[in-house]
């Protein structure tokens, strides 16, 4: 494929990036900071998450083709493992704002994921053999 596998990742940023900035002014009005910055955090570690996937995949495609599900599983398996984690260390600190950092993290997934839906539904893709 192309390098324009990857073009999703402007839409995905800027959908992403607006859905946690609306999602955080509504977490500093109902909770204050603490939802403030949880939502952010919440979005943050998702849209890190997204983007050390897509590099890792990008990468691998074009050093060595065929790692590139090991790579793929790889990272998600160490992605999820370093964030499930980090979730359980912020959830044993009786933190105020861990219910933002939950909704930031599903609203972040929906809003990235479903842009890359769409952008994929549209995309023209060609084949380099």
């Amino acid at each position: 494929m192309t390098s324009s596998a990857t073009g999703y990742l402007r839409p995905a940023l800027l959908v992403t990036g607006a859905a946690g900035v609306l999602g955080a002014v509504v977490g500093l009005v109902v909770h204050g900071g603490s939802g403030l910055l949880g939502f952010l955090a919440g979005t943050a570690l998702v849209v890190l998450s997204y983007l050390i996937s897509t590099g890792v995949v990008a990468w691998v495609d074009k050093v060595k083709r065929s790692m590139l599900l090991v790579a793929a599983l790889g990272t998600y398996a160490i992605k999820f493992t370093v964030l499930f984690a980090f979730v359980g260390w912020v959830a044993s600190r009786d933190w105020s704002g861990t219910l933002w950092l939950a909704a930031g993290v599903l609203v972040a997934v929906l809003a990235w994921t479903g842009t890359q839906i769409w952008w994929t539904s549209r995309a023209k893709f060609t084949l380099e053999v």
